[in-house]
Formats: C-alpha cells, structure tokens, sequence
C-alpha cells in the first residue's frame, strides 16, 4: 500500500511528464524589436494586446536612453508622443496594462521621476495618440511641484 507521500510524488511525477510533452511541442518565434538608431533595447513588458515597452539607445549613444513602445510592427520613442514643450525625458517603460497605459522612469527638470502615460485618442495629432502625463511630483501640466 502506498503512503500518501508516495501518492502525492506519483501524482507530481505525471504532472511534470504533461508539462514536459507540452513544452516539447511548443515552438517560438522570435521578432527583433531594433533600437532607436543605437547598439542596444530591451524589453521588459508584453499586454495581451502584443504591444511591448522598454527602453533603447539612440544613434547619439548609450548614455542617450529612451522609453519606447512597440505595437503593430512599429517601434515608437514614447518622447515623440509628449506634448510639445514638455520638460519630461522618458527613459525607461517598465510595465504596460491592457488599456495600454504605461509606467517607467523619466526625467523631469534633471530629477527622476516615476512616469504613467495614459493614452487617449485625439485624432488632429500627426502619430493619432496624445497622451496625458501623470507623474509623482508632478502637476497635471507636468510642471515639477516645488517643496518648501
């Protein structure tokens, strides 16, 4: 008669020979996201929608980093969907939800700052997104709240 401790192993032995046949069968194919210009990116966050956030280089170097976007075979430098004037240098996008809002890191009058950009649609903008920049430390305007 088995214990129950030879049962529970019996029962993870056949678990883990399905899990092994289903990976086996599994196949993968892998896309190059490319950079922004530079030697190197990463990626660091998938939705369910396959758009994909991280960060890159630019043509200028590695000290130039920059947050970006990947969704439907393009590769976007999330700075280029600031507003114009914006005081922001978004270097990093950490996560991406199914709304497509993204969080990260950036810069903000030389201090960084945690970042969430959520997009909107406003379809006069040349990219077909605007975007609304909520930031910690950080007005509505994303002007730097000062502390005194």
């Amino acid at each position: 008669m088995k214990t129950k401790n030879q049962k529970n192993l019996t029962m993870l032995a056949g678990t883990l020979l399905l899990l092994t046949a289903a990976n086996a069968e599994a196949s993968y194919t892998i896309t190059d996201l490319g950079t922004l210009g530079g030697t190197y990116s990463g990626a660091t966050a998938i939705n369910n929608n396959g758009q994909v956030v991280g960060f890159a280089t630019t043509a200028t170097g590695s000290a130039d980093r920059r947050a970006f976007l990947y969704s439907g075979g393009n590769l976007l430098d999330l700075n280029n969907l600031l507003p114009s004037g914006s005081s922001w240098n978004l270097t990093d996008a950490r996560d991406i939800n199914d709304l497509g809002q993204i969080v990260g890191m950036g810069k903000i009058n030389g201090q960084v700052h945690a970042y969430l950009m959520t997009p909107t649609t406003v379809p006069s903008t040349s990219h077909g997104v605007a975007v609304r920049l909520r930031a910690a430390g950080a007005d509505r305007r994303g002007a730097a709240q000062g502390r005194t």
